[in-house]
């Protein structure tokens, strides 16, 4: 499985069409924000999960995975925004827009 990280933000990725990959988010839910993302039509969250990075501690942080399937040829695109959700979208603080290239 491939596997992106989100410096790929704003850029492009191409995969196979049905191809399940990964992109790797960095996240600290101890301090309240969380990724949250919209894929558009032709695309699939398979999974998103946290990974806490055991070597930074309590409160370190770690990284959000989220798993994509495309499920179809052409460009699509993944929406993710940090953000605590109880407080509403003024609270996004880091937007990512990656197009994802099926062939």
């Amino acid at each position: 499985m491939r596997s992106f990280t989100s410096p790929a933000c704003g850029d492009a990725v191409e995969v196979s069409a049905g191809e399940t990959f990964a992109i790797d988010f960095e996240e600290n839910p101890t301090t309240g924000y969380r990724w949250e993302f919209t894929p558009s039509e032709g695309l699939e969250i398979v999974s998103s999960n946290y990974i806490l990075n055991r070597e930074g501690g309590v409160g370190g942080g770690g990284v959000r995975r989220l798993l994509l399937r495309s499920n179809q040829p052409g460009e699509t695109r993944v929406l993710g925004k940090l953000w605590r959700s109880w407080v509403g979208d003024s609270s996004s603080i880091k937007r990512c827009e990656i197009t994802v290239q099926a062939n």
